[in-house]
């Protein structure tokens, strides 16, 4: 049996807003509406599927989500984070606010959603783990 990943569920503050944001971020089709979601889907088929919490934002657990890019992808990412004064960190601890990581011979970055609980995460160079 083959094992792949088809979808994942973040849940978010706001479903159309975080995917809209991490739509436009990545340069992907419009997300889908449909029921309690809002999907983006991923260049390898893999969606990503935002949904309101249903518990009190404060409580809501942050997300992570990382993404391998091309090293256009990624200047293009930078792009659109820099249009839109988006905060973005080197590190998950979002230290030094306005720079990038150089890790395991690439380029990486981190940002949050609108709503404050999904790490976006956009790397050129796999970890060498």
């Amino acid at each position: 049996m083959a094992r792949e990943l088809n979808h994942l569920i973040v849940h978010c503050r706001d479903r159309r807003e975080s995917a809209a944001f991490l739509a436009h971020l990545m340069d992907a089709p419009a997300p889908r509406h449909w029921g309690v979601f809002s999907q983006v889907d991923t260049a390898n088929g893999v969606g990503i599927d935002f949904a309101d919490s249903l518990v009190p934002h404060d409580r809501i657990n942050e997300s992570h989500l990382a993404f391998l890019v091309s090293d256009g992808e990624f200047d293009a990412v930078m792009a659109r984070l820099r249009k839109r004064s988006i905060p973005f960190w080197p590190d998950h601890f979002r230290s030094r606010e306005g720079r990038i990581n150089h890790a395991f011979g690439g380029r990486g970055v981190y940002t949050l959603d609108p709503g404050g609980t999904v790490v976006i995460e956009c790397i050129t160079a796999p970890y060498d783990l």
